[in-house]
């Protein structure tokens, strides 16, 4: 069950990216110039912005945008800019918060969507209790609807993607004040409603800018047992462990980029011999916390399966999916499959096969916003599939989330073809 705990429950990278700036001194005027370098620079670079909505629509958001500025706040307007952008409806295409996200009012949890609801995964010190309880609703919304009305901050190609970077923009308070979930962009506090050990509870919780850094807790720490090898595996670009008593080689590929210590050449090199020396009758390649990078990093690694005489029947290779699986990982995971026969296994991806992507970026003048937005568009499959979906899907429910165990890859010891 390796899902990209690091970056994900700890650290919200995709809104903490790097500017130089504080937008919170912009004038109405320096906004607006903003606004125009975001439309006439993106709609110039992006290969067909205009997917999910129409020219019209795109305008009419833009002129009220434009209309309301001087009546909005900084982190008002950075959502309403990041609302704007979604209507391009491409998750490749989105704004870097910057600074700007140090100095919003955030909930102190991290939030998860499991099969039976949402959860926390991860508080800060003070709040580390609360790990573990299910979130009913966020104020007055109810938690599925709010990472519903959540989603128009952000372009997403399916219900995977809605939840996994729905999970990063649910506890910004500016997030939620935007669709409406929240009353004020800078509160000092918020009311969930949650249901756990104590029954179901209203917990006020306080949101305002710590003074300094806090310490934060995830649902790792509270496993109990031995730390699942999934979680194990987690950190690097590749790792591997052979398991004897399943007679497999588990391979965690995290990031499709190469090591510079050890290439793919030299790591493929090594799965094969040791896989031959230990009798290895099962390769397993995990790619539930890959989020992408280069895509054809892994195909020597491919190359060398498709032509190994050990690896030749149906369940001899399984690949191991998630939503967060996603953009070159998410190729690699059908490439996998078309190329070698692979067994997908787990939730469907983070993304469409045929999608937009190879990201470039531009910065807005004024408050030094990071605009990343996709350059190419990948027609990787026929038709026009919603996801690399697994031959064997496995959701993730709570019980079994928090108490470590994975029945994805327990299911990747076990599988046997029809």
């Amino acid at each position: 069950m390796k899902y990209s705990w690091s970056h994900f429950f700890i650290a919200v990278t995709s809104l903490m990216l790097l500017a130089s700036t504080a937008s919170a001194q912009l004038t109405d005027a320096q906004w607006r110039a903003d606004l125009d370098t975001l439309a006439e620079t993106l709609l110039d670079r992006h290969p067909d912005f205009y997917t999910k909505h129409s020219v019209e629509e795109f305008k009419n958001a833009f002129d009220a945008l434009d209309s309301q500025i001087q009546t909005l706040d900084s982190h008002q307007i950075v959502m309403e800019l990041c609302r704007l952008v979604a209507l391009g409806g491409d998750s490749h295409t989105s704004i870097g918060f910057g600074v700007a996200a140090k100095s919003m009012h955030k909930l102190p949890i991290r939030c998860i969507v499991l099969s039976d609801g949402v959860f926390i995964s991860a508080a800060n010190k003070a709040n580390e209790q609360l790990i573990g309880a299910q979130i009913l609703r966020f104020g007055d919304t109810d938690a599925d609807e709010a990472y519903e009305k959540i989603g128009v901050l952000f372009g997403y190609e399916n219900h995977w993607k809605l939840i996994n970077a729905g999970s990063s923009y649910i506890t910004l308070l500016p997030a939620l004040a935007a669709v409406g979930i929240a009353e004020d962009y800078r509160p000092d506090s918020f009311t969930l409603t949650i249901r756990d050990e104590a029954g179901v509870r209203d917990i006020e919780l306080d949101c305002t800018v710590p003074a300094a850094k806090q310490p934060w807790v995830s649902f790792v720490e509270h496993l109990p047992g031995e730390v699942p090898l999934a979680y194990r595996k987690s950190r690097g670009y590749y790792q591997s462990e052979f398991i004897s008593e399943h007679n497999a080689m588990y391979i965690a590929y995290n990031k499709c980029t190469e090591s510079e210590d050890f290439p793919i050449s030299l790591f493929t090199t090594f799965i094969m011999e040791k896989s031959e020396e230990l009798n290895a009758q099962r390769i397993i390649i995990d790619l539930r916390s890959n989020d992408g990078g280069d895509e054809t990093v892994i195909w020597p690694f491919i190359d060398a399966l498709k032509e190994s005489k050990r690896f030749t029947n149906k369940g001899d290779i399984i690949v191991l999916t998630s939503r967060w699986t996603y953009s070159s990982a998410m190729s690699n995971a059908h490439q996998f499959r078309d190329r070698v026969g692979a067994v997908l296994i787990g939730e469907p991806t983070g993304g469409k096969p045929n999608h937009f992507g190879q990201l470039d970026s531009f910065v807005l003048p004024n408050s030094m916003l990071k605009v990343y937005y996709s350059t190419k568009y990948f027609k990787k499959v026929p038709g026009d599939p919603d996801a690399v979906h697994p031959d064997i899907l496995i959701e993730v429910g709570s019980e079994d989330f928090f108490a470590g165990i994975d029945r994805v890859l327990d299911k990747a010891f076990s599988y046997e073809p029809e």
